[in-house]
């Protein structure tokens, strides 16, 4: 098996909702997506710059999202909101930085919540 086929399977194991993703809900331009998404929290605090402009009680959420590409379709572009379901409750998201990796989406979101 060469690298790409490898990376291939890897793919299919990690973007599988039986396994690390969770089937979600994503509203972007007015269309609904529901795809196996996977959000890393950890990452993307990791990643988080120092930031003291937020006014008192307004708290800055960042999160990573990884998609297969398969899965979406396209890539969704760099300061448009995407809207994500979970648990049953809609949080709104900046997309602050899009990528595309080997057949996989990695999206930067970002939020303010009191």
């Amino acid at each position: 098996m060469d690298f790409k086929a490898q990376i291939a399977k890897d793919m299919a194991v990690f973007n599988n909702a039986s396994e690390f993703a969770t089937v979600t809900n994503l509203w972007y331009e007015g269309e609904l997506y529901t795809v196996p998404v996977i959000f890393d929290h950890e990452a993307a605090a990791e990643r988080q710059k120092p930031d003291a402009d937020h006014a008192e009680g307004i708290n800055s959420v960042e999160v990573l999202a990884y998609i297969a590409f398969s899965d979406l379709g396209f890539i969704p572009k760099r300061n448009r909101e995407l809207e994500v379901e979970v648990a049953g409750a809609t949080k709104v998201y900046t997309i602050s930085k899009a990528d595309h990796e080997d057949g996989e989406i990695i999206l930067e979101l970002g939020a303010l919540e009191e």
